[in-house]
Protein backbone atom coordinates (compact mmCIF):
# COMPACT_ATOMS: atom_id res chain seq x y z
CA UNK A 1 0.00 0.00 0.00
CA UNK A 2 2.51 2.43 1.05
CA UNK A 3 5.03 1.56 -1.70
CA UNK A 4 2.89 1.52 -4.48
CA UNK A 5 -0.10 3.60 -4.16
CA UNK A 6 -0.01 6.18 -1.31
CA UNK A 7 4.18 7.02 -2.79
CA UNK A 8 2.76 7.45 -5.99
CA UNK A 9 -0.18 9.71 -4.83
CA UNK A 10 2.07 11.82 -3.04
CA UNK A 11 4.51 12.24 -5.92
CA UNK A 12 2.59 13.01 -8.54
CA UNK A 13 -1.04 13.60 -7.47
CA UNK A 14 -1.39 15.20 -4.08
CA UNK A 15 -0.81 18.21 -2.44
CA UNK A 16 -2.23 16.57 0.76
CA UNK A 17 -3.03 13.42 1.35
CA UNK A 18 -4.76 12.03 4.24
CA UNK A 19 -4.21 8.12 4.49
CA UNK A 20 -6.98 5.63 7.32
CA UNK A 21 -5.92 3.13 7.61
CA UNK A 22 -7.42 0.45 9.30
CA UNK A 23 -7.34 -3.52 10.08
CA UNK A 24 -8.90 -6.14 7.74
CA UNK A 25 -11.36 -7.79 9.46
CA UNK A 26 -12.23 -10.32 7.11
CA UNK A 27 -12.22 -13.42 9.32
CA UNK A 28 -13.34 -11.80 12.77
CA UNK A 29 -16.59 -10.92 11.54
CA UNK A 30 -18.03 -13.36 14.58
CA UNK A 31 -15.79 -11.40 17.31
CA UNK A 32 -18.17 -8.62 18.92
CA UNK A 33 -14.60 -6.93 20.20
CA UNK A 34 -13.87 -6.32 16.42
CA UNK A 35 -16.91 -5.38 15.81
CA UNK A 36 -17.42 -2.60 17.42
CA UNK A 37 -14.00 -1.45 16.66
CA UNK A 38 -15.11 -1.64 12.87
CA UNK A 39 -18.36 0.36 13.92
CA UNK A 40 -16.39 2.78 15.91
CA UNK A 41 -13.46 3.67 13.09
CA UNK A 42 -16.62 4.05 10.86
CA UNK A 43 -17.64 6.82 12.57
CA UNK A 44 -14.06 7.97 13.00
CA UNK A 45 -13.79 8.18 9.10
CA UNK A 46 -16.55 10.08 8.69
CA UNK A 47 -15.86 12.58 11.17
CA UNK A 48 -12.17 12.72 8.96
CA UNK A 49 -13.85 13.00 5.59
CA UNK A 50 -16.63 15.59 6.66
CA UNK A 51 -13.90 17.98 8.54
CA UNK A 52 -11.98 17.53 4.92
CA UNK A 53 -14.99 18.96 3.27
CA UNK A 54 -15.80 21.42 5.26
CA UNK A 55 -11.96 22.86 5.11
CA UNK A 56 -12.11 22.64 1.34
CA UNK A 57 -9.54 19.66 0.49
CA UNK A 58 -11.75 16.52 -0.16
CA UNK A 59 -11.04 16.32 -4.08
CA UNK A 60 -11.16 12.41 -3.64
CA UNK A 61 -12.07 9.63 -1.99
CA UNK A 62 -9.79 6.83 -2.68
CA UNK A 63 -10.10 3.31 -1.12
CA UNK A 64 -9.19 -0.25 -1.25
CA UNK A 65 -11.89 -2.04 1.00
CA UNK A 66 -14.58 -4.84 1.19
CA UNK A 67 -17.71 -4.70 3.13
CA UNK A 68 -16.16 -6.52 5.66
CA UNK A 69 -15.08 -3.21 7.17
CA UNK A 70 -16.79 -0.74 5.22
CA UNK A 71 -20.20 -0.47 6.39
CA UNK A 72 -23.44 0.65 4.16
CA UNK A 73 -23.97 3.57 6.01
CA UNK A 74 -21.01 4.68 5.57
CA UNK A 75 -21.21 4.74 1.94
CA UNK A 76 -23.61 6.32 2.09
CA UNK A 77 -22.84 9.37 4.07
CA UNK A 78 -19.47 9.44 2.34
CA UNK A 79 -21.33 9.86 -0.68
CA UNK A 80 -22.94 12.48 0.15
CA UNK A 81 -20.19 14.56 0.72
CA UNK A 82 -19.75 15.16 -3.14
CA UNK A 83 -16.66 14.01 -3.80
CA UNK A 84 -16.32 11.66 -6.19
CA UNK A 85 -15.66 8.19 -4.58
CA UNK A 86 -13.42 4.99 -6.29
CA UNK A 87 -12.81 1.68 -4.35
CA UNK A 88 -10.12 -0.49 -6.12
CA UNK A 89 -10.64 -4.06 -5.66
CA UNK A 90 -7.78 -6.76 -6.24
CA UNK A 91 -8.89 -10.03 -5.82
CA UNK A 92 -11.22 -10.54 -8.29
CA UNK A 93 -10.47 -14.16 -9.05
CA UNK A 94 -11.67 -15.52 -5.45
CA UNK A 95 -13.21 -12.15 -3.64
CA UNK A 96 -14.87 -10.19 -6.31
CA UNK A 97 -18.56 -10.36 -4.27
CA UNK A 98 -17.17 -9.28 -0.81
CA UNK A 99 -18.02 -5.60 -2.03
CA UNK A 100 -21.40 -5.73 -3.73
CA UNK A 101 -23.44 -4.18 -0.99
CA UNK A 102 -21.35 -0.71 -0.85
CA UNK A 103 -20.54 -0.75 -4.53
CA UNK A 104 -23.69 1.47 -5.47
CA UNK A 105 -22.31 4.18 -3.86
CA UNK A 106 -18.91 4.57 -5.19
CA UNK A 107 -18.67 6.16 -8.92
CA UNK A 108 -16.10 4.00 -10.20
CA UNK A 109 -15.12 0.40 -9.08
CA UNK A 110 -11.76 -0.39 -10.32
CA UNK A 111 -10.41 -4.12 -10.26
CA UNK A 112 -6.90 -4.98 -10.52
CA UNK A 113 -8.28 -8.50 -12.24
CA UNK A 114 -10.84 -8.38 -15.68
CA UNK A 115 -11.92 -11.63 -13.84
CA UNK A 116 -15.78 -11.84 -12.92
CA UNK A 117 -15.90 -8.04 -13.79
CA UNK A 118 -19.43 -8.87 -15.19
CA UNK A 119 -20.90 -10.48 -12.25
CA UNK A 120 -19.90 -6.87 -10.23
CA UNK A 121 -21.07 -4.59 -12.98
CA UNK A 122 -24.90 -6.03 -11.66
CA UNK A 123 -23.61 -3.71 -7.98
CA UNK A 124 -21.93 -0.67 -10.37
CA UNK A 125 -22.24 0.14 -14.10
CA UNK A 126 -18.88 1.77 -14.01
CA UNK A 127 -15.74 -0.85 -14.09
CA UNK A 128 -12.51 0.20 -14.69
CA UNK A 129 -9.84 -2.39 -14.97
CA UNK A 130 -6.93 -1.08 -13.85
CA UNK A 131 -4.15 -3.46 -13.86
CA UNK A 132 -1.54 -3.88 -11.02
CA UNK A 133 2.08 -2.02 -11.17
CA UNK A 134 4.88 -0.93 -9.51
CA UNK A 135 6.93 1.69 -8.29
CA UNK A 136 10.30 2.26 -10.24
CA UNK A 137 10.95 4.89 -7.62
CA UNK A 138 11.16 2.22 -5.31
CA UNK A 139 11.78 -1.40 -7.13
CA UNK A 140 13.28 -0.10 -10.13
CA UNK A 141 16.00 2.21 -8.14
CA UNK A 142 16.43 -0.63 -5.33
CA UNK A 143 17.64 -3.12 -7.56
CA UNK A 144 21.33 -3.03 -8.62
CA UNK A 145 22.63 -4.95 -11.40
CA UNK A 146 24.39 -7.77 -9.73
CA UNK A 147 27.83 -9.65 -11.35
CA UNK A 148 26.67 -13.28 -9.99
CA UNK A 149 23.40 -14.31 -8.80
CA UNK A 150 22.97 -15.10 -5.63
CA UNK A 151 19.68 -18.01 -6.00
CA UNK A 152 19.55 -20.37 -8.57
CA UNK A 153 15.41 -20.00 -8.29
CA UNK A 154 13.51 -18.03 -5.95
CA UNK A 155 10.23 -17.56 -4.53
CA UNK A 156 8.33 -15.11 -2.67
CA UNK A 157 5.22 -15.90 -0.56
CA UNK A 158 3.37 -17.73 1.45
CA UNK A 159 2.98 -21.35 1.64
CA UNK A 160 -0.12 -23.36 0.28
CA UNK A 161 -0.39 -27.12 -0.72
CA UNK A 162 -0.88 -26.28 -4.30
CA UNK A 163 3.02 -24.08 -4.20
CA UNK A 164 4.24 -26.55 -2.10
CA UNK A 165 3.54 -29.43 -4.81
CA UNK A 166 5.03 -27.42 -7.56
CA UNK A 167 7.94 -26.47 -5.33
CA UNK A 168 8.66 -30.43 -5.55
CA UNK A 169 8.12 -30.04 -9.40
CA UNK A 170 11.41 -28.15 -9.25
CA UNK A 171 13.65 -30.17 -6.74
CA UNK A 172 12.67 -33.40 -9.65
CA UNK A 173 14.64 -30.79 -11.85
CA UNK A 174 17.67 -31.38 -9.88
CA UNK A 175 17.13 -26.88 -9.20
CA UNK A 176 16.83 -26.53 -5.23
CA UNK A 177 14.87 -23.06 -4.76
CA UNK A 178 15.08 -20.50 -1.99
CA UNK A 179 11.97 -19.84 -0.88
CA UNK A 180 10.99 -17.13 1.51
CA UNK A 181 7.38 -16.73 3.72
CA UNK A 182 5.82 -18.45 6.34
CA UNK A 183 4.29 -22.03 6.87
CA UNK A 184 6.65 -23.79 4.57
CA UNK A 185 8.70 -25.42 7.13
CA UNK A 186 6.67 -28.10 9.08
CA UNK A 187 7.39 -26.90 12.18
CA UNK A 188 5.68 -23.71 11.30
CA UNK A 189 1.99 -22.95 11.68
CA UNK A 190 -0.41 -23.30 7.85
CA UNK A 191 -0.72 -19.30 6.82
CA UNK A 192 -4.19 -18.54 6.18
CA UNK A 193 -6.33 -21.04 8.75
CA UNK A 194 -9.19 -19.40 9.78
CA UNK A 195 -11.51 -21.58 12.62
CA UNK A 196 -15.13 -21.59 11.64
CA UNK A 197 -17.21 -18.66 12.55
CA UNK A 198 -20.85 -19.22 12.81
CA UNK A 199 -21.41 -15.40 12.77
CA UNK A 200 -19.26 -14.98 9.37
CA UNK A 201 -21.43 -18.03 7.91
CA UNK A 202 -24.92 -16.79 8.60
CA UNK A 203 -23.51 -13.45 7.00
CA UNK A 204 -21.99 -14.09 4.14
CA UNK A 205 -25.05 -16.27 3.39
CA UNK A 206 -27.20 -13.53 3.61
CA UNK A 207 -25.82 -11.44 1.68
CA UNK A 208 -23.60 -13.29 -0.44
CA UNK A 209 -25.05 -16.73 -1.47
CA UNK A 210 -27.96 -15.82 -3.90
CA UNK A 211 -25.27 -13.05 -6.08
CA UNK A 212 -22.77 -15.89 -5.88
CA UNK A 213 -24.66 -19.23 -7.25
CA UNK A 214 -25.90 -16.79 -10.00
CA UNK A 215 -22.41 -15.71 -11.18
CA UNK A 216 -20.68 -19.23 -10.13
CA UNK A 217 -22.95 -22.17 -9.71
CA UNK A 218 -22.03 -24.87 -7.50
CA UNK A 219 -18.44 -23.72 -7.50
CA UNK A 220 -19.84 -21.08 -5.15
CA UNK A 221 -20.41 -23.78 -2.22
CA UNK A 222 -17.66 -26.78 -3.13
CA UNK A 223 -14.78 -23.88 -4.02
CA UNK A 224 -14.48 -22.37 -0.36
CA UNK A 225 -15.05 -25.92 1.27
CA UNK A 226 -12.34 -27.29 -0.74
CA UNK A 227 -9.90 -24.50 0.40
CA UNK A 228 -11.00 -24.69 4.14
CA UNK A 229 -10.41 -28.60 3.95
CA UNK A 230 -7.16 -28.22 1.89
CA UNK A 231 -5.18 -25.98 4.78
CA UNK A 232 -5.78 -28.77 7.63
CA UNK A 233 -4.67 -31.73 5.54
CA UNK A 234 -0.63 -32.37 6.45
CA UNK A 235 2.20 -31.59 4.26
CA UNK A 236 4.44 -34.12 2.87
CA UNK A 237 8.25 -33.00 3.89
CA UNK A 238 10.17 -30.85 1.27
CA UNK A 239 13.83 -31.94 1.48
CA UNK A 240 16.23 -29.78 -0.71
CA UNK A 241 14.85 -26.02 -0.70
CA UNK A 242 16.36 -23.46 1.63
CA UNK A 243 13.39 -22.02 3.57
CA UNK A 244 13.59 -18.88 4.91
CA UNK A 245 11.77 -16.60 7.08
CA UNK A 246 9.15 -13.81 5.13
CA UNK A 247 11.42 -11.35 3.99
CA UNK A 248 11.11 -6.96 4.14
CA UNK A 249 9.48 -4.97 1.52
CA UNK A 250 13.28 -3.18 1.35
CA UNK A 251 15.18 -6.51 0.31
CA UNK A 252 12.19 -7.83 -2.63
CA UNK A 253 14.13 -5.93 -5.29
CA UNK A 254 17.47 -7.45 -4.56
CA UNK A 255 16.17 -11.00 -3.99
CA UNK A 256 14.48 -10.40 -7.65
CA UNK A 257 17.32 -8.95 -9.06
CA UNK A 258 19.74 -11.51 -7.66
CA UNK A 259 17.33 -14.71 -8.62
CA UNK A 260 18.91 -16.14 -12.16
CA UNK A 261 14.98 -17.33 -11.81
CA UNK A 262 11.59 -16.22 -10.13
CA UNK A 263 8.83 -18.37 -9.86
CA UNK A 264 5.53 -17.48 -9.64
CA UNK A 265 1.86 -18.84 -9.19
CA UNK A 266 -0.82 -17.82 -10.29
CA UNK A 267 -3.44 -20.00 -8.79
CA UNK A 268 -4.19 -21.59 -5.71
CA UNK A 269 -5.04 -25.39 -5.43
CA UNK A 270 -6.51 -27.82 -2.87
CA UNK A 271 -3.67 -30.42 -2.65
CA UNK A 272 0.13 -30.96 -3.29
CA UNK A 273 -0.27 -34.03 -5.62
CA UNK A 274 1.57 -34.83 -8.46
CA UNK A 275 0.36 -32.90 -9.84
CA UNK A 276 -1.31 -30.93 -7.95
CA UNK A 277 -5.03 -30.39 -8.31
CA UNK A 278 -5.65 -27.00 -9.67
CA UNK A 279 -8.74 -24.49 -8.99
CA UNK A 280 -8.27 -23.54 -12.36
CA UNK A 281 -8.83 -19.75 -11.18
CA UNK A 282 -5.55 -17.84 -12.49
CA UNK A 283 -5.27 -14.11 -11.70
CA UNK A 284 -1.94 -11.57 -12.74
CA UNK A 285 -0.72 -10.32 -9.25
CA UNK A 286 1.14 -7.60 -8.14
CA UNK A 287 4.33 -9.65 -8.02
CA UNK A 288 3.80 -10.12 -11.54
CA UNK A 289 4.84 -6.17 -12.11
CA UNK A 290 7.51 -6.10 -9.11
CA UNK A 291 9.67 -8.78 -10.47
CA UNK A 292 10.29 -7.50 -13.80
CA UNK A 293 10.35 -3.78 -12.43
CA UNK A 294 13.29 -4.90 -10.42
CA UNK A 295 15.11 -6.67 -13.33
CA UNK A 296 14.52 -9.69 -12.60
CA UNK A 297 14.01 -12.75 -14.97
CA UNK A 298 10.53 -13.94 -14.16
CA UNK A 299 8.66 -17.56 -14.83
CA UNK A 300 5.58 -17.53 -13.87
CA UNK A 301 1.90 -19.58 -14.12
CA UNK A 302 0.59 -18.39 -17.09
CA UNK A 303 -3.14 -16.10 -16.66
CA UNK A 304 -5.50 -14.79 -18.87
CA UNK A 305 -4.07 -11.18 -18.39
CA UNK A 306 -0.18 -11.67 -18.66
CA UNK A 307 -0.57 -11.71 -22.68
CA UNK A 308 -2.36 -8.44 -22.25
CA UNK A 309 0.66 -7.15 -20.64
CA UNK A 310 3.68 -8.70 -21.55
CA UNK A 311 5.26 -10.26 -24.73
CA UNK A 312 5.14 -13.99 -23.60
CA UNK A 313 9.08 -15.39 -24.30
CA UNK A 314 10.46 -11.85 -25.04
CA UNK A 315 9.54 -9.81 -21.60
CA UNK A 316 8.17 -12.15 -19.08
CA UNK A 317 8.14 -16.41 -19.57
CA UNK A 318 4.99 -18.76 -18.67
CA UNK A 319 4.31 -22.21 -17.98
CA UNK A 320 0.98 -24.32 -17.70
CA UNK A 321 1.47 -27.54 -16.60
CA UNK A 322 4.08 -29.22 -14.38
CA UNK A 323 6.18 -30.72 -16.87
CA UNK A 324 5.88 -27.18 -18.91
CA UNK A 325 7.83 -25.57 -15.61
CA UNK A 326 10.11 -28.42 -15.05
CA UNK A 327 11.51 -28.46 -18.84
CA UNK A 328 11.64 -24.06 -18.72
CA UNK A 329 13.45 -24.61 -15.07
CA UNK A 330 15.88 -26.66 -16.33
CA UNK A 331 16.36 -24.55 -19.62
CA UNK A 332 16.61 -21.32 -18.13
CA UNK A 333 18.97 -22.32 -15.13
CA UNK A 334 21.64 -23.75 -17.83
CA UNK A 335 21.30 -20.64 -21.08
CA UNK A 336 21.64 -17.36 -18.66
CA UNK A 337 21.99 -15.50 -21.93
CA UNK A 338 18.47 -16.74 -22.75
CA UNK A 339 17.38 -15.63 -19.16
CA UNK A 340 19.20 -12.12 -19.40
CA UNK A 341 17.54 -10.69 -22.46
CA UNK A 342 14.02 -11.42 -21.14
CA UNK A 343 14.58 -9.95 -17.88
CA UNK A 344 15.70 -6.74 -19.85
CA UNK A 345 13.06 -6.74 -22.05
CA UNK A 346 10.95 -7.21 -19.39
CA UNK A 347 12.42 -4.30 -17.25
CA UNK A 348 11.78 -1.96 -19.99
CA UNK A 349 7.91 -2.89 -20.58
CA UNK A 350 7.32 -2.49 -16.84
CA UNK A 351 9.15 1.14 -17.05
CA UNK A 352 7.17 2.01 -20.51
CA UNK A 353 3.82 0.39 -19.24
CA UNK A 354 3.27 -0.84 -15.88
CA UNK A 355 3.84 1.69 -13.25
CA UNK A 356 1.08 2.79 -10.97
CA UNK A 357 1.43 6.68 -12.96
CA UNK A 358 0.41 4.89 -16.05
CA UNK A 359 -2.49 3.46 -13.77
CA UNK A 360 -3.83 6.63 -11.82
CA UNK A 361 -3.64 8.37 -15.18
CA UNK A 362 -5.88 5.93 -16.36
CA UNK A 363 -8.09 6.00 -13.66
CA UNK A 364 -8.24 9.75 -13.44
CA UNK A 365 -8.83 9.83 -17.04
CA UNK A 366 -12.55 8.04 -16.40
CA UNK A 367 -13.24 10.29 -14.01
CA UNK A 368 -12.83 13.39 -16.12
CA UNK A 369 -14.82 11.83 -19.10
CA UNK A 370 -17.53 11.15 -16.08
CA UNK A 371 -17.33 14.54 -15.23
CA UNK A 372 -16.39 13.48 -11.85
CA UNK A 373 -12.93 15.58 -11.68
CA UNK A 374 -12.35 18.87 -13.09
Amino acid sequence: MEINLLDTLREHYCASLHVFNYPGGMGQLGSPEWRNKRDELNRTLISDATRLRASGRLDLIFCVVYDDFLLVETAKQLQALGAPMVNYHVDMAFQWYRVIRTAPYFDVMAVAQSTNAMHLQRYNPNIEWIPMAANPQFYHARAMKVSSYQYTASFVGSCDPYRRGHVATCLRTGVLPTVFGRGWELAFPAPYQFPWDAYKIAHDLRYYALPRWRAEGLESFTGPLKRKLSRRLPLQRLDGPEFRPPCSDETLPEIFRSSQINLGFSDIGWDQGNPPLTSKIRQCRLRDFEVPMSGGFYLVQQAPDHEVHYEIGKEIETWSEPDELADKVVYYSKNKQAAERIREAGLKRALVSHTWQHRFNQLFNRLRTMKCLS
